[in-house]
């Protein structure tokens, strides 16, 4: 095998184990109105996250990004046509999904997708069921849900909301806010591990912030440092430069002050999870 090769065959290892997630999760093959995961099915997506949660976290990092551009709108579509009541295994397994994937500000394909038209009503979609219950489903936990719900808040459009403060309808954050007091409540919350215990506490105090400040006063602050109104934002993926008007040609998902900038992204990492992001129909996003 030559040294080409040899350094090729983790990206395509990777894209292997992304693809076949996709297949698990039958992204590639809708499931019919109605239609459930069977035991099997579901019993496959978790059998295969939890061999994926051993990975070393470099390899996991760079498999959730190769996911990400290739079946992240795929997995949203897949979510909004599902049913909670007729299909509350896959419903519970996207959300699961979504709610692994690397944080926005190391995942440019998950912060491209927030940031754009296209994530209109998905932070209220995933807040309802999330309030009304679904299952949880290892590896993830309420706490990996709660950072997926600040994601929402954070990088999503405030207008989307019905009141204009945050991307999540009023009536919708009040459940949400009963949702995790009565899941601090319960006896077997303090035996979650830590980190779960702390996002779950997180999502509530940010929550009630957005409930006792004036409109626009804090996550819309936020939206305007994420759109690139405050300087520092739209800044070099390398040298963090606030003048970074290159856009990767291949993901646009990262920007560059200059070319030189560039080609160091391109050997020190950028070249092994650059992908081109897909929409739902495999088509350019």
């Amino acid at each position: 095998m030559s040294t080409h090769q040899r350094k090729a065959a983790p990206r395509a290892e990777i894209e292997r184990m992304a693809d076949l997630l996709a297949r698990n999760a039958r992204l590639n093959d809708p499931l019919t109105p109605d239609t459930d995961f069977s035991p099997e099915e579901s019993k496959a997506v978790q059998d295969q996250l939890n061999a994926l949660a051993i990975l070393p976290h470099e390899h996991l990092h760079y498999l959730y990004l190769a996911f990400s551009a290739k079946y992240l709108a795929a997995l949203v579509h897949a979510l909004r046509a599902a049913n909670r009541e007729t299909q509350r295994r896959a419903v519970s397994t996207y959300i699961q999904i979504l709610s692994l994937l690397p944080d926005p500000k190391g995942n440019p394909y998950l912060r491209r997708y927030l940031r754009s038209p296209r994530a209109a009503g998905l932070p209220n979609l995933v807040a309802d069921h999330f309030a009304k219950g679904i299952d949880w489903l290892r590896p993830s936990g309420p706490g990996d849900l709660c950072t997926l719900h600040i994601h929402f808040l954070f990088y999503c459009d405030t207008q989307m909301g019905d009141d204009k403060r945050a991307s999540i309808d009023k009536a919708l954050r009040d459940a949400l806010a009963g949702k995790l007091a009565d899941l601090s409540a319960q006896p077997d919350f303090a035996a979650l591990p830590e980190l779960q215990r702390v996002e779950v506490q997180r999502l509530s105090g940010i929550l009630n912030i957005l409930e006792h400040m004036p409109a626009d006063s804090y996550l819309k602050s936020t939206q305007d440092h994420l759109l690139g109104s405050i300087p520092g934002q739209e800044e070099c993926d390398v040298c963090m430069d606030d003048d970074a008007e290159m856009l990767c040609s291949q993901c646009k998902a990262v920007r560059y002050c200059s070319k030189e900038c560039q080609m160091k992204a391109w050997k020190e990492g950028h070249k092994r999870n650059c992908w081109k992001m897909l929409d739902e129909t495999g088509k350019d996003f």
